[in-house]
């Protein structure tokens, strides 16, 4: 059973990129897949790469402000790359970033933020798919023993081995070596300890700052870019071509059993609704997943191929009259839209789509870091996992 996942703005490749994408993908396939009624070797991830495609800056976004850059400067060694996402996310959170006091008040939000740590950390799938199973039994304890005697007691240096023990979350180990995953949830305890001092610098927050800017500025850019140049049904632009390729090499893998999911995130949304509606609407999708998207926002523009300005109609009093939405292609099964309130670039669709549902999802960041915080959260994989089977 096929699941194409389609990036939205920043989908450029590198390191990071494939780190996140390997966490990620083992994520969907532990949790996603039994929702789906599937074991996890059999569910296929596509992830359509079109950020080549994408706006190019000639002087490199010089026009940013330019702080200084010593709070990147961690270094290129692989732990230190982790470490300096793991700022990241302390620095882009709501949460406390002390974990031995999160986890006095809110046990559960602190295995989250544990395990978050440990997927920035992630060097492969089957890493990331330890971790999956090894988040679902320190979770559940969590829940079920919000506030263990252990935890008052516990330090930084021994916090993962007591809820490990505990919860019996090391004892997952089906595909990397004995201890892997104690491994990681210490390294990922040290990240988080060691984090905190560069997370109060003034630096960290200019270019916190300058990060979100950089964010909006190539969503922009990249709205610019795939607008003027997506092309027509003869001849499809380069953005469309390659989302357009893995969508339809998918659908034509499934059988009568599968299903085909499709998870757009942000300017994903907008590619993957364009071409259901206008490049190729004969293709079938079971579920249309849209993460931090702006399809609704690009409807109200009348920015698609097949946008109607004649809805919604406008009474005599310049009102929109009530109920009045646009009906979603047929193609489309079911439609699941997923916001995070403090996401700038997050929104709802159920104001302007029929039969779509919104959901809220806490990312637990702050309008700096919420709008590529849903997938850095493995609480996130649990919900989605748990929405696919209501429906």
């Amino acid at each position: 059973m096929p699941i194409v996942f389609v990036h939205g703005v920043n989908n450029r490749d590198g390191e990071a990129y494939r780190e996140n994408q390997n966490a990620r993908d083992g994520f969907l396939k532990e949790y996603v897949a039994p929702a789906l009624g599937l074991k996890a070797d059999n569910l296929s991830v596509t992830s359509p790469y079109w950020g080549e495609f994408g706006v190019a800056f000639a002087w490199r976004m010089a026009v940013l402000p330019n702080p200084s850059d010593e709070f990147e400067s961690f270094g290129k060694d692989e732990e230190a790359e982790a470490h300096g996402r793991v700022v990241g996310i302390l620095a882009e959170s709501h949460e406390n970033a002390n974990i031995l006091e999160l986890a006095k008040t809110d046990l559960a939000e602190a295995v989250d933020l544990l395990y978050a740590s440990s997927m920035a950390g992630a060097t492969s799938e089957d890493e990331a798919r330890d971790l999956a199973r090894s988040y679902e039994l320190a979770l559940a304890y969590a829940i079920a023993n919000p506030h263990p005697e252990w935890v008052s007691t516990a330090g930084k240096d021994n916090f993962a081995d007591s809820l490990t023990i505990a919860s019996k979350a090391k004892d997952v180990e089906s595909f990397g070596p004995v201890g892997s995953v104690l491994d990681s949830l210490k390294e990922a305890m040290s990240r988080l300890v060691g984090a905190i001092p560069d997370v109060t610098t003034a630096v960290a927050g200019k270019l916190l700052r300058k990060k979100l800017n950089a964010t909006v500025t190539r969503f922009a850019g990249d709205a610019f870019v795939y607008l003027s140049g997506r092309g027509t049904v003869d001849a499809p632009g380069p953005i469309v071509r390659s989302v357009l390729d893995a969508l339809r090499e998918a659908h034509a893998k499934r059988t009568e059993e599968d299903k085909l999911v499709v998870i757009a995130h942000s300017f994903g949304g907008e590619i993957v609704y364009d071409i259901l509606t206008y490049f190729d609407p004969t293709l079938t999708i079971d579920c249309l997943i849209t993460v931090g998207s702006q399809v609704g926002l690009f409807e109200e523009m009348k920015l698609y191929k097949v946008s109607d300005p004649k809805v919604p109609r406008i009474d005599a009093k310049g009102k929109v009259v009530e109920g009045d939405r646009v009906t979603p292609p047929q193609c489309i099964k079911r439609w699941l839209n997923v916001f995070d309130t403090n996401d700038i670039l997050g929104y709802q669709l159920a104001p302007v789509f029929d039969g779509v549902s919104d959901f809220q999802y806490d990312t637990g960041y702050s309008s700096l870091g919420a709008h590529g915080g849903y997938f850095m959260r493995p609480s996130f994989y649990k919900r989605l996992a748990t929405r696919l089977t209501k429906g």
